[in-house]
């Protein structure tokens, strides 16, 4: 990768202040595989559960984590275009992100992009609680554009 790690998850967590505010962590970074977490202490709503944005923030950024963690930041960056969210469960610990990418998939996601200079990176994901039961699911449609310069 063309960055070291600590530069990719300050700029995961900080380069968005209610990002940085939120408490997000992120606790494993290396080739093809994240995982980010964040404190149920700062996201509760009003019944005692995660707020339902706090689901969406987590697995939107986790996405674009796994993107840096393959690829890195060279030739495209990625944007999202649409996300569909299911919550599943209610949550009331801190929720967490796993994500992983084999080799052979992310080169065939990659492909079209390549061939057209641009396309869309679709991953399904799911947000877990600190007993490992899926409490959110998503599709992140995230497109990818060159670089800017």
């Amino acid at each position: 990768m063309e960055a070291d790690v600590n530069t990719y998850q300050k700029a995961l967590t900080d380069m968005i202040p209610w990002v940085k505010e939120s408490g997000l962590k992120v606790e494993v970074f290396e080739e093809r595989h994240v995982r980010l977490s964040v404190p149920k202490d700062k996201h509760l709503n009003h019944v005692g559960i995660i707020y339902a944005g706090t689901h969406f923030m987590l697995m939107e950024i986790a996405g674009a984590a796994l993107f840096l963690a393959t690829y890195g930041v060279k030739p495209f960056v990625p944007v999202n275009k649409g996300m569909s969210i299911r919550y599943l469960k209610p949550a009331a610990t801190d929720i967490s992100c796993d994500l992983t990418i084999t080799r052979d998939e992310a080169r065939a996601k990659m492909e079209p992009i390549e061939a057209r200079g641009k396309g869309e990176w679709v991953l399904n994901m799911s947000a877990t609680d600190e007993n490992g039961t899926t409490v959110s699911t998503s599709t992140c449609t995230y497109y990818l554009l060159p670089m800017p310069k």
